[in-house]
């Protein structure tokens, strides 16, 4: 079949109406992480079309006055679970016992990770989202102790890494006690998940560069599709001009007033919040004059803390601790530019499109997708190089018009409409036993953006 029919067959076959089976990361409606907000937009979106079955299995208590749907979506509730011996571990086997359910279903959508083991034995088609490297990575982050990516798993060579990590990052006995026991615990659970990986009809990526990974760890290609997030909207400001004017659109950004970046993020190593901080000596020596408004909290914090005063920049920072999602956008459409210093590759990364809707251009390591994600409407750095960093904020801030007017285009290719007509198209396919790759690959050009060298 060639694509072009494929294309065709997949566009028509997407208007009937399925029975599914959801699996989210997390109680939906809640605050977590991104995949856990994008789970829930997800089930609005999906269940206008089709009848959704979503099984809650959590840790958490599921209010269900905050679940995000009710029409045309039944819940399945399985809360307050115990945390031992491992919160996965206990997620995995309640639903080992509602396999007799989710056969039932035309076709089974996991947005967790977690449940490729147990669902690889189903006889209806399933689909299973890899937003996150936790099937082949114990840390879930594909980081050799912390300072490279890794290029393959083991059991002696994670426990290894997991030891030599905890050693690195320094977050106290209590954290790194915490976090060696989570990884080791899961690395059984990481080969059996590899194992299993042939048993699912089709998985969901979220970018180009987290397809080729796991194609590396032998997942089939051809049962790899790559659907971003789309922009919800949420993060859209009706003028983000006047935000970054000090509330008056009619008059141009004051050269005099200090350039404003934002950083968001939990505080942990690999998010590299101290190649930001180091980076700051030498933008002002420079002759630039910069503030660094810094919204997260984590174990790491003491640490970037004292960085910012052992390099003099304290007066050129805001810690603004953390700060709830509602209060985000405003953030985000009163800084200059958007910066992500993080270390490793990230499956997507949220944080960009909520910087692009609030027509805020990006400073970005050059890792994973960003390419991908940001385009035209952004500036990319080396990875754990402050001296690229702070060469990449000249370039921005030299022809900072460019990049900002570039913002809402490069927004436009994450629409909801499209994003939520892939994975229309996609669950046609799934059920109908078709390859997801056999179809015209909307999101799978990468664009270029440019990095300072």
């Amino acid at each position: 079949m060639d694509s072009e029919s494929s294309a065709t067959d997949s566009t028509e076959t997407a208007s009937e109406r399925l029975d599914v089976g959801f699996l989210p990361v997390e109680v939906p409606g809640l605050d977590g992480t991104g995949a856990t907000y994008t789970a829930a937009l997800l089930i609005r979106e999906l269940s206008k079309h089709h009848d959704v079955t979503v099984y809650v299995v959590s840790q958490r208590t599921a209010d269900r006055s905050q679940l995000p749907a009710t029409d045309r979506v039944d819940y399945v509730v399985r809360d307050d679970l115990p945390k031992l011996p491992h919160p996965l571990l206990t997620k995995i086997d309640v639903v080992d016992d509602l396999t007799d359910r989710l056969e039932r279903h035309d076709l089974v959508h996991s947005y967790s990770t977690g449940f490729i083991e147990p669902l690889s034995t189903l006889s209806t088609p399933t689909l299973v989202t890899l937003n996150s490297y936790q099937p082949v990575c114990p840390k879930g982050d594909m980081m050799w102790m912390d300072r490279e990516k890794c290029g393959g798993s083991g059991r002696a060579k994670c426990a290894a890494c997991i030891a030599g990590s905890a050693y690195t990052r320094k977050s106290g006995v209590e954290t790194t006690l915490r976090s060696s026991y989570d990884s080791l615990a899961k690395l059984e659970f990481v080969q059996d998940s590899i194992a299993a990986r042939e048993g699912i009809s089709a998985y969901h990526l979220l970018s180009p560069h987290q397809r080729d990974d796991y194609a590396e760890f032998g997942f089939p290609e051809e049962r790899l599709k790559v659907i971003p997030h789309f922009d919800s909207g949420e993060f859209a400001v009706s003028n983000p001009e006047a935000y970054k004017r000090g509330g008056d659109p009619e008059v141009g950004r004051d050269d005099d007033d200090p350039f404003t970046l934002l950083a968001v993020g939990a505080f942990k190593y690999v998010k590299g919040f101290q190649v930001l901080l180091r980076a700051l000596p030498s933008i002002l020596d420079a002759g630039y004059d910069v503030r660094v408004r810094i919204a997260g909290a984590g174990p790491h914090g003491d640490a970037l803390r004292s960085l910012s005063s052992d390099l003099g920049v304290d007066d050129h920072v805001d810690w603004l601790g953390f700060v709830d999602h509602d209060d985000l956008p405003a953030e985000y459409a009163a800084a200059d530019a958007f910066v992500y210093p993080g270390l490793l590759d990230e499956p997507f990364g949220r944080v960009f499109l909520e910087a692009l809707a609030s027509g805020t251009p990006v400073l970005s390591s050059d890792v994973g997708s960003t390419d991908f994600i940001v385009g035209d409407a952004g500036v990319r750095f080396e990875s754990d190089d402050p001296e690229s960093l702070a060469h990449a904020f000249g370039e921005l801030r030299d022809d900072y018009e460019r990049y900002q007017a570039a913002t809402s285009e490069q927004l436009a290719r994450f629409s909801r409409e499209q994003v939520v007509s892939e994975f229309r198209a996609l669950y046609a396919d799934v059920h109908a036993g078709r390859s997801p790759t056999e179809r015209t690959e909307t999101f799978e050009t990468e664009r270029t953006v440019v990095r300072s060298d």
